[in-house]
């Protein structure tokens, strides 16, 4: 087994490939020991740094260069942080705080001493400001390797610092300084300009996810007063601004969104300057049934809560008992808990503290002592000076906790109820037809829309180990109602004894599942769409173990069947369509391209392929010059320069006075920077704001201020890509824009483009940019299209070949997050489930409303 050791001097060595004499014949000596310095070893092995290169670990870079940014927000001296997703799948973080120091070192070591300190910030580990508790009193990280490990895993990072009324530039590569620190211009603000590409050879998946990136940065902005925290995506054109004056109370709002709150948010500050502790809080109950309690110590998301959470719950119970006890609203020998005093709260606990004890490295748990008792003392005190100032929210709130008591008594009486029908009825409900397989990892149950698709499935089921369970009609929407009401509805009875765990935290046990997967399988229209909402929503409020170990999945029956000669295949939905189309088009397709005096060439199979490919990528990046308002032909033809390069940015410029602006385009930040400073010696002070990601429309109204707002143009880098391949395949720009220009007689000329059939059929083509369209007609002719509109269409042996067959079929599995090892981020997409859930299926209309008009554009497979 491979690993990587520190030696004495804390540097890694490598071991992976030393052969001990005793087990091999190679020779063992010193020359078998290697010895990877710093940014080696991070290459070597970077899941020691950043956990893993799956999707965790490549967001984790973006986390570690706005950490940074934020603990200069802390420090108070950043209130603006800009995160932009480049077309070219780069990265770009700014933010205008005092920026990475860039004087020389003074250091024992001579491969440091003398070099400057922006380089080995980027090249050293465990080199960084924040360990002396002077220049940062709170951060986050402690171990200075943030941003030098995400330079040793980036393909390239470009760093620009603005300090001392200078720009300095810097490039690296893969983790190595590619050109020294160098001044581009002059600067009147200060900041830092990171801009990185992860590198493919790390990371399989160098994708960034704009969702997973929303939910964690609008997180921060709650966590931050006052700082402003940007998000773009140009690949998509999605943009957002994150800025909130009181952020704690806008987080618990945004939290309950969809649920009806009892009462104002309560907003808890308190400092202890002695201990050098502060606590911020926020509480609002609402009229679900959840209790949804955030905790953070010094902005790390701690999972598992701490001493923190624990003062918390200890003082809210406190202060409710003894307020119910004070005005009588207990009767009888009802017994109040904490959890019933909590539910349909939301809450907020951030803290902030200058030497955070974890329970481990993920930081899960915070242990200060301290702070338990701190949080105790101020919440006890200042929560129970909330009731007495407020007595109908303090009763509304009392007796949700004792109607939660009785409902809890309730459901456990109901809970009783439906193991003894269980066990009187045989067991198992009359309507599932179950399998004869007994192992719990290898069985399947189907939960099915209706009777007709049941039986569908149940004559195509192998009976061995797949089980039928139709539901009638639509079941229950448990997000409106208590547990006592849902353990009295028929369906969900019979789902809860079907699958076998029991619900609720006290009674739940996954070991008890009796089938290793629960697939939903419903019609592909909106009413099958509603039950299959309807069963996630049950699943998560109350098996929710269940979708975290992976044991829940949605079958994917298909949209058409599709008939091309004596040939028929299923067909998923319209994107496997189009792929399909373009297989068919190219399978037998040769291209011809005709010069003048040029011998014909020809182009098919893999070749045809990758100019297919090449032909997309630039209709694809055209679509993104076109949200910025700049028209594809236009730069390609106008701005692409001798040396095949196209600008990095646009500049439209916007005079004093001037009713017209201009555009300038430019090649390099050291051009923009000269461009700058041109324009403010000539025409006075200049204000430069980055444009986000859906484009620049010029300005004609006349400009009251000299302003230039520029955006980087990083689909250029895309499209200098494809215009490098397109010119190694003996291809220009030329014949992508090509054009049949009428003789005088009104006749074409030959086509100088054609795409031949193995059968000789000739398709003329005017230019390459005809080449897509042209493809997947040839694929689609003469192919018959069924579309199934629900499963009922399908007969037994259908619903197996498509849906069922595990050799065939296509499951998708229901998941939390798509970085369900990041335990950080899983949390974070929890929470957002969790307020999207409340959204669609709570009782308020109007904020279902705005969330369905607001993702409308977004939405996946609609079929109605």
């Amino acid at each position: 087994m491979s690993e990587v050791r520190e030696n004495e001097i804390g540097e890694a060595v490598d071991t992976t490939n030393a052969v001990s004499p005793a087990t091999g014949n190679e020779r063992y000596d010193e020359s078998s020991i290697r010895v990877l310095e710093g940014i080696d070893a991070v290459r070597k092995r970077p899941a020691m740094y950043i956990g893993d290169t799956g999707l965790a670990g490549l967001h984790h870079l973006i986390y570690e260069v706005v950490d940074n940014a934020i603990d200069e927000a802390m420090a108070g001296h950043c209130d603006e942080v800009t995160v932009a997703l480049g077309a070219d799948g780069s990265c770009t973080v700014r933010d205008n705080g005092r920026g990475i120091p860039i004087g020389p070192m003074h250091h024992p070591d001579p491969k440091i001493d003398g070099k400057p300190a922006v380089e080995i910030c980027m090249t050293v580990l465990h080199a960084g400001g924040k360990f002396d508790r002077h220049s940062y009193k709170v951060s986050g990280g402690l171990h200075g390797v943030g941003v030098s490990v995400v330079n040793a895993l980036s393909e390239w990072v470009y760093v620009q610092v603005r300090q001392g009324g200078k720009v300095h530039e810097m490039q690296f590569a893969r983790g190595h300084t590619v050109s020294p620190l160098k001044v581009i211009g002059e600067a009147k603000s200060t900041g830092t300009r990171i801009r990185f590409k992860p590198d493919p050879e790390i990371f399989p998946d160098c994708t960034f996810r704009y969702e997973t990136l929303r939910n964690r940065l609008r997180e921060l902005a709650y966590l931050n007063d006052n700082v402003r925290i940007k998000l773009a995506d140009e690949n998509s054109g999605q943009a957002e601004d994150f800025l909130y004056t009181d952020g704690l109370r806008a987080f618990v709002e945004h939290i309950n969104e969809g649920k009806a709150a009892l009462h104002k948010p309560v907003t808890i500050h308190a400092e202890d300057d002695a201990q050098r502790l502060v606590a911020d809080i926020a509480m609002q109950w609402n009229d679900g049934y959840n209790e949804n309690v955030s905790c953070f110590a010094n902005n790390i998301r701690n999972i598992d809560g701490g001493t923190h959470l624990s003062g918390f719950r200890s003082a809210l119970t406190r202060a409710m008992n003894n307020y119910a006890r004070r005005e009588n609203l207990l009767k009888g020998d009802l017994a109040t808990t904490g959890e019933d005093f909590r539910e349909g709260l939301t809450a907020v606990l951030s803290v902030k503290v200058p030497e955070p004890q974890f329970e481990a490295q993920t930081k899960v748990r915070l242990m200060n002592p301290e702070v338990q008792s701190f949080v105790e003392q101020i919440v006890y005190e200042k929560f129970n000076n909330f009731l007495e100032e407020n007595p109908g929210d303090a009763k509304r709130i009392v007796t949700k906790g004792i109607q939660a008591a009785q409902a809890r008594e309730a459901a456990r009486k109901a809970r009783d109820l439906t193991r003894k029908s269980a066990l009187s009825s045989g067991g198992m409900p009359s309507k599932l037809w179950d399998c004869r397989n007994k192992d719990a990892e290898t069985t399947e149950l189907f939960i099915v829309e209706g009777q007709s698709a049941g039986g569908s499935a149940k004559t195509g089921r192998d009976s061995s180990f797949q089980a039928i369970l139709p539901l009638k009609g639509k079941i229950l929407n448990v997000e409106k109602a208590r547990i006592d009401k849902m353990l009295s509805h028929e369906e969900i009875k019979t789902l809860i004894v079907a699958i076998g765990c029991g619900i609720g935290d006290d009674e739940f046990d996954l070991g008890k599942r009796r089938y290793g997967k629960v697939v939903l399988m419903c019609d592909a229209d909106v009413d099958g769409s509603h039950i299959r909402t309807l069963l996630l929503t049950f699943l998560f409020r109350h098996m929710r173990p269940l979708i975290e170990d992976g044991h829940v999945y949605i079958a994917q029956p298909p949209l058409y069947l599709v008939k091309k000669g004596k040939k028929s295949e299923y067909v998923l939905n319209d994107a496997v369509l189009n792929r399909k189309l373009t297989e068919l088009g190219l399978e037998g397709t040769t291209l011809l391209i005709r010069g003048d005096n040029v011998q014909e060439r020809a182009f098919a199979g893999d070749d045809l392929a990758r100019l297919y490919t090449l032909v997309e990528r630039i209709a694809q990046q055209g679509k993104i010059l076109s949200r910025r308002g700049i028209n594809k032909r236009d730069l390609l033809v106008r701005h692409l320069d001798e040396q095949g390069r196209l600008p990095a940015y646009r500049a439209v410029v916007y005079r004093a006075n001037e009713t017209e602006s201009f555009d300038y385009y430019g090649y390099s930040d050291e051009e923009f920077e000269r461009f700058h400073d041109e324009e403010e010696a000539r025409y006075g002070e200049v204000e430069v704001i980055e444009a986000g990601s859906t484009g620049m429309t010029t300005d004609r109204e006349i400009a009251t201020k000299h302003r230039i707002v520029r955006a980087d143009l990083t689909e250029c880098r895309v499209l200098e890509e494809v215009i490098g391949e397109l010119r190694n395949m003996g291809l220009s720009m030329d014949d992508y824009y090509a054009e049949r220009v009428e003789n005088v007689d009104g006749t074409l000329p030959p086509a100088r483009y054609l795409l031949r059939r193995d059968d000789e059929q000739i398709f003329e083509l005017n230019n390459l940019r005809d080449l897509v369209e042209q493809v997947r007609a040839i694929g689609g002719a003469g192919m018959e299209l069924r579309r199934f509109k629900g499963l009922g269409e399908m007969n037994g042996d259908q619903l197996w070949q498509t849906t069922m067959d595990p050799d065939l079929r296509s499951l998708v599995k229901v998941v939390i997050s798509d970085e369900a090892d990041d335990v950080e981020q899983l949390e974070v997409d929890a929470r957002e489930a969790d307020r999207i859930f409340s959204i669609l299926m709570g009782d308020n209309v109007e904020a279902r409303r705005q969330f369905i008009e607001a993702n409308a554009t977004s939405v996946k497979n609609l079929d109605i």
